[in-house]
């Protein structure tokens, strides 16, 4: 059962953390970190409600105490501006080598904005684009209600338009 639920949400909550942190290597720390309490809180799991907004919680809070952390402001020194290219999504094959130096540099420069969002928007923004949840599991997840999730989404997408819209031809 265990095997079973790791098996189904691993990927998924790893996509998530790794998309907050941009660090592949804090990202599955991390992961682990929120497996282990994930395993050791499901006696407080209530059934009668939603499985994947409580899974989800867990992970925002947990990515939320490592950005407090001491860990994470060690980490940020250590790292500079060091870039993880592995981590990054490759662009196609069939690019040139300019089309494909000009995808990088276009990911590159998205993935700095979303990063550069406030930490509440960019939780909204990765949860809804790339976790698909709802407004509502977002919600749940964030302590908030549907309105203003909403408005957070909104306002995250806005500000990455205007950000992007300065850097790249949009």
């Amino acid at each position: 059962m265990l095997a079973r639920f790791y098996n189904l949400y691993f990927d998924r909550v790893y996509a998530y953390v790794r998309r907050l942190l941009r660090e592949a290597h804090l990202a599955e720390d991390l992961t682990q970190e929120i497996f282990m309490h994930i395993h050791q809180s499901l006696p407080s799991y209530d059934p009668t409600r939603a499985l994947r907004p409580w899974v989800f919680t867990i992970a925002t809070n947990k990515t939320r105490d490592f950005w407090r952390s001491r860990r994470h402001q060690e980490t940020l020194r250590e790292v500079g501006s060091i870039d993880d290219d592995n981590a990054r999504p490759s662009a196609s094959d069939d690019l040139g080598p300019r089309d494909e130096l000009q995808a990088r540099e276009t990911t590159r420069l998205i993935e700095e904005a979303v990063a550069d969002l406030p930490d509440s928007m960019r939780a909204a923004l990765v949860m809804r684009y790339f976790e698909g949840l709802s407004f509502a599991e977002i919600g749940l997840t964030l302590g908030r209600n549907e309105a203003a999730v909403r408005k957070r989404y909104s306002r995250a997408l806005e500000e990455l338009r205007d950000v992007l819209s300065r850097t790249i031809d949009l």
